[in-house]
Parts: structure tokens; sequence; C-alpha cells
């Protein structure tokens, strides 16, 4: 069960802790949707839990050292903090969602652009 602060449209997902540094994570978000959520150098990000080329899920990927979210089904990269398309066969980012962490655990908000 997903815990939302409906005042500001977040949700807690996860525990900080459950993301792998240098990893991403599978997860349901507050409105039901499948999420992805990556730690890259001490950040989490949030995106909507399936490549833009052919909705593989993110959340199977793997981080690169340069910071990219690897697709594991074609090899589309994605930049882990912005969701921006780093490498073919991709050509539409991410969908973004806000983040923010308090006391250890993950609350993700409305997509980027929305409130």
């Amino acid at each position: 069960i997903v815990c939302i602060d409906r005042q500001r449209g977040f949700g807690d997902v996860a525990g900080v802790d459950e993301v792998p540094d240098m990893g991403a994570l599978g997860v349901e978000g507050p409105g039901g949707q499948s999420l992805c959520l990556v730690r890259f150098e001490g950040q989490v990000s949030a995106f909507a839990d399936e490549c833009t080329h052919q909705a593989f899920p993110l959340s199977l990927g793997e981080v690169r050292a340069d910071g990219s979210l690897e697709c594991v089904w074609h090899g589309a990269r994605f930049d882990c903090l912005t969701g921006a398309v780093r490498r073919d066969p991709a050509t539409d980012d991410l969908t973004r969602y806000a983040v923010r962490v308090d006391g250890g655990r993950i609350f993700v908000g409305p997509r980027d652009g929305e409130r």
C-alpha cells in the first residue's frame, strides 16, 4: 500500500536503501503506475518504468558508470538524472516524476510539468 501525502501529491514508494547504489528498482507509484527508481551518485530519480523504444521495463536495466540507464533489451540509454535519451534506438526521453527523500524514504509526486 502506498502512503500518499495528498496535500503535496507525493506518495511513499520505497526506502532509499531498497534502491541499490548505481542501480534501479521497479515500484508502484502513488497513482498505481509502474515506476523505475534509479540511484546514481547518491541521487534518486523516478521515471515511468518502460523504455520509450519498445516499452521494456527499465527497472530490469543497468546503471552505467557514465550516468546512464541502459535498457537491456535493445541497448537504448537514458540519462539517470534527467531521463534524456543518450543512445539509440530510443528517440523519446523518459517520463520523469518529481522525487523527494525524507527520513530515508523516497516520495514520488506528479510527472514533471504537472501539479
